[in-house]
């Protein structure tokens, strides 16, 4: 597994989601209600970027902003089925730099 240096905490805002190149994948990464969460950026519905969707108030759950599917950000389930899933990622810190595991 290689790690990837996203930056510094400061620089993802908060319930918001930024994407990131991992090697040949991007990955949606989202600062929710003090956690930080990553998923592959492309919805398995129709492939919109899941890093432009809506962040619930819980700060778990985000909307795809096509159409609305739901998917929670701690496990990558789409909250309607939960046989269906985003890849997730390990997330890490290392003093104030954001580092994803993919």
């Amino acid at each position: 597994m290689k790690e990837y240096l996203i930056g510094k905490l400061k620089d993802l805002p908060e319930g918001k989601g930024r994407a990131f190149q991992a090697g040949a994948r991007t990955v949606a990464v989202f600062r929710a209600n003090g956690k930080i969460y990553a998923v592959a950026n492309r919805c398995i519905h129709k492939g919109a970027s899941l890093c432009e969707g809506q962040i619930s108030r819980n700060g778990r759950i985000v909307r795809c902003p096509w159409h609305n599917w739901a998917f929670d950000l701690e496990t990558g389930e789409l909250c309607l089925d939960r046989t269906e899933r985003l890849r997730t990622f390990e997330v890490r810190m290392d003093g104030d730099l954001v580092i994803l595991c993919a």
